[in-house]
């Protein structure tokens, strides 16, 4: 039997789950406990110290029955502390919840969708600027989970949005993966070269993506500032 740690925090019938990704971009974290306290949610933290992982990793790898026991487990623990909304700010994390867990009951949210929902609920107020943002769809939120629409409607509640010439199903992948075997560092660092000189070429003042993987190979690869989505509404407020 998978033996987990529980080392989550707080309590509340949303849920976060970082994943261990985004715990490696912990501004994203922290945006997101300044968004949930702003609009006054009770939340509890499923991995803020770390301790558990959507399995995703062990199944590329072939470790197909540890990644089964790990997903159980975390189902079991997610049932544990009565939650009813997931949260989550990585893709990958979102597709495996939504694809090879069984939640009857929880409703998974990637951050964006969750995030428009507060806004339209009156729950945020933000403040609209003048910034000229543009919007970089990760693969495996856009055309891995087809979530193309909550991101950008988020940006226009801030800020103004200009679209890459490769935008939503066209999108170009920023380079990285968890599971890449095939691309060697260099390769990685031209193709993330390549996409940030795309979104420059809108005239954008700040690049806004929804992956934590997107925005270090966007960041490596470019000099525009990037930010994760719910930065910049965590500055809005």
């Amino acid at each position: 039997y998978f033996k987990g740690l529980d080392r989550s925090a707080g309590e509340g019938k949303v849920g976060y789950f970082a994943g261990c990704m985004t715990l490696l971009t912990p501004r994203t974290m922290s945006a997101m406990a300044t968004i949930f306290d702003a609009a006054g949610e009770e939340v509890w933290w499923a991995d803020r110290e770390g301790g558990v992982c959507c399995g995703r990793p062990l199944k590329l790898a072939g470790e197909t029955d540890s990644a089964h026991k790990m997903m159980r487990y975390n189902e079991e623990l997610f049932r544990k502390h009565g939650i009813t909304t997931l949260v989550t700010s990585c893709p990958i994390c979102l597709k495996v919840f939504r694809e090879d867990y069984s939640l009857p009951g929880i409703e998974v949210l990637h951050h964006s969708e969750y995030i428009l929902r507060l806004i339209r609920a009156g729950r945020l107020a933000l403040e609209h600027g003048a910034t000229r943002f543009t919007y970089h769809d990760p693969c495996e939120l856009g055309r891995g989970c087809g979530v193309y629409d909550a991101p950008r409607g988020v940006i226009g509640r801030i800020g103004r949005l200009t679209e890459p010439e490769e935008t939503r199903e066209n999108a170009l992948c920023c380079g990285s993966s968890v599971a890449n075997l095939a691309i060697d560092d260099d390769g990685q660092r031209r193709i993330g070269e390549s996409v940030a000189a795309s979104l420059a070429a809108t005239g954008a003042e700040a690049v806004v993506t929804a992956c934590p993987l997107c925005k270090k190979a966007i960041a490596r690869g470019g000099s525009l500032p990037v930010y994760d989505l719910s930065e910049i509404v965590a500055k809005a407020l």
